[in-house]
């Protein structure tokens, strides 16, 4: 983004960008950086709605670290970018038809906690159960039609 030459320095407690001419420590990105990154990332025309600074991760891009950029735009599908604040990376993209996804992919798995379980106990009772009610209605089908060329043979 600045067009400067950077080492990025990871560890425990998050990224740390050191200038690699001067070995100085680069400061984060600021919220006007990110927002013409968002604006250059982004391929809609709508106009940035809000862009902020979040300590608390929301559970649509579980699994990074604090904090992040936030930045929505103003279209009805809400489009939203999420960017590392010390490299202004695109870390994740997500809008609302994600959203309805994310919600149903849960109801289907059946996590409805982390909703990345596909080999949870509660889906196993169901997918259980599931067989066991097809097999019965197989076993009921070979059952029921032997039952009538019993009858047929009894009145022939």
């Amino acid at each position: 983004m600045r067009n400067q030459p950077a080492f990025v320095l990871t560890s425990g407690e998050g990224e740390k960008i050191v200038d690699a001419a001067s070995g100085g420590a680069v400061p984060p990105l600021t919220e006007a950086e990110i927002r013409a990154l968002a604006k250059a990332t982004y391929t809609g025309a709508e106009a940035i709605a809000s862009a902020t600074l979040i300590t608390r991760i929301p559970g649509e891009i579980r699994g990074r670290k604090p904090p992040l950029w936030r930045v929505e735009f103003a279209h009805w599908n809400k489009p939203t970018l999420y960017f590392s604040p010390a490299t202004g990376e695109l870390l994740s993209r997500r809008h609302e038809l994600w959203r309805i996804f994310d919600f149903v992919w849960m109801l289907h798995i059946m996590d409805y906690d982390e909703r990345e379980n596909v080999n949870n106990v509660l889906l196993r009772i169901f997918t259980w159960g599931a067989v066991l009610m097809a097999s019965s209605g197989v076993w009921l089908l070979f059952y029921s039609f032997h039952r009538k060329k019993k009858k047929k043979a009894m009145r022939g």
